[in-house]
């Protein structure tokens, strides 16, 4: 094999891991996919009910407690797969155990 007949293709998607406190509004965060995929990137939610991603590849979260992961995919063969994984916790009210303000920023107990 010639050094040039190899391609090496590159491409994911970030942010890697998202986690939000559970609002009652909906959290949208834009998703940026870099690199070069193999075609148009499609994403899948395992558990559409706390997150999924819109036609704009905004990744929608706050109104449900729980977690899943965010699948991406550069085809339809699904070859090259990326990751996102999603939380969205449920602190409750009354501020027991710290908290979470949904922008990345915890609060110790």
């Amino acid at each position: 094999m010639d050094c040039e007949e190899l391609q090496v293709r590159y491409w994911d998607v970030f942010p890697k891991s998202v986690k939000v406190s559970l609002t009652g509004w909906p959290v949208t965060v834009p998703l940026s996919v870099r690199g070069e995929p193999a075609g148009e990137v499609e994403f899948e939610s395992a558990d559409p009910n706390v997150a999924w991603v819109d036609e704009s590849g905004r990744l929608n979260l706050g109104w449900q407690a729980g977690a899943t992961v965010i699948t991406a995919y550069d085809s339809e063969d699904r070859e090259s797969v990326r990751h996102i994984q999603v939380e969205v916790v449920d602190y409750g009210q009354g501020g027991e155990g710290g908290g979470y303000d949904g922008y990345g920023f915890e609060f110790p107990e």
